[in-house]
């Protein structure tokens, strides 16, 4: 049971932000002086790229091997407290056994994911995406009268899930590009939410002096979303859609290198400096 118990106190610390592992050292440091690394300065601590995420597709699996990791990870958690608490040996002594085995498979998967990402989730990790584009949902009318069109481009539509299509609006490349976007992107719905949180409010104000207050912060806030959307469709050139999907089609993925990694890296190759990059989506 020891045993188990320093095994799960090992485990336990995948996919946490807090954690300062000390993981195996990364292809990058064995790399020969010729090599240039490309690194990433965040709040104090140094990234190296691992992977190009370079397809809509792989991106979303990647999504969907961190998430079904870390479920594993809060099961095994969870398992861990039931042990803890089992009153019956025979209780504990299951608890235990399931246990191992969601250890065993965690770890198991944990080390596909190294193969494939060139990093597991016992290291902090993020992620810049350097491509996206906006996709709005089509309907089978939709598609059909965009299709009959002459000048229709079939790559101007994708298929995602079960067989709904979308039609690509705007692609956006370069990671500060992507950032900017987003920003924009957040100024508008951000500004929405205001203006439809004051007018649910609304009601609730019955002297005349806290109506026209209302009633004059409405007007300003309406004012903000119109600057914001036509801003929008300024920079983009198109209006900005009610319901709209971010789709992203290309991503960098760095791990944070620990202090001797750091030290060796430093001394083997000349890094390429990545500071420039937009701000990265913390894992």
């Amino acid at each position: 049971m020891k045993k188990l118990l320093l095994l799960v106190s090992s485990l336990l610390s995948i996919a946490s932000q807090a954690a300062d592992p000390k993981p195996a050292t990364p292809a990058t440091s064995e790399a020969p002086k010729s090599i240039q690394v490309e690194v990433l300065d965040a709040d104090g601590r140094r990234f190296v790229l691992v992977k190009l995420i370079t397809s809509a597709e792989e991106f979303v699996a990647f999504e969907k091997d961190t998430q079904a990791i870390t479920a594993e990870r809060k099961q095994a958690e969870l398992t861990k407290q039931l042990a803890d608490i089992a009153i019956t040996t025979p209780e504990k002594e299951a608890r235990g056994k399931q246990l191992e085995a969601q250890l065993a498979k965690l770890t198991e998967n944990n080390s596909k994911m190294a193969k494939t990402y060139n990093f597991d989730l016992t290291r902090q990790y993020i992620i810049v995406p350097t491509a996206v584009r906006v996709l709005t949902a089509l309907s089978d009318e939709d598609y059909k009268k965009l299709s009959s069109a002459k000048d229709f481009k079939a790559d101007s539509v994708v298929t995602l899930g079960e067989n709904k299509k979308f039609q690509i609006r705007d692609s956006i490349k370069g990671p500060a590009e992507v950032e900017t976007f987003k920003m924009q992107v957040g100024r508008v719905l951000e500004t929405k939410r205001a203006l439809q949180q004051l007018i649910d409010a609304q009601p609730r104000f019955t002297k005349d002096e806290d109506k026209k207050k209302i009633e004059e912060a409405i007007k300003n806030t309406q004012s903000e979303v119109n600057k914001s959307l036509e801003e929008f469709q300024k920079t983009r050139g198109f209006e900005m859609p009610n319901e709209f999907t971010i789709q992203t089609t290309e991503a960098k993925l760095y791990t944070l290198l620990s202090d001797e990694e750091k030290k060796s890296l430093d001394e083997k190759v000349q890094p390429k400096d990545s500071k420039s990059e937009a701000t990265p989506e913390k894992k």
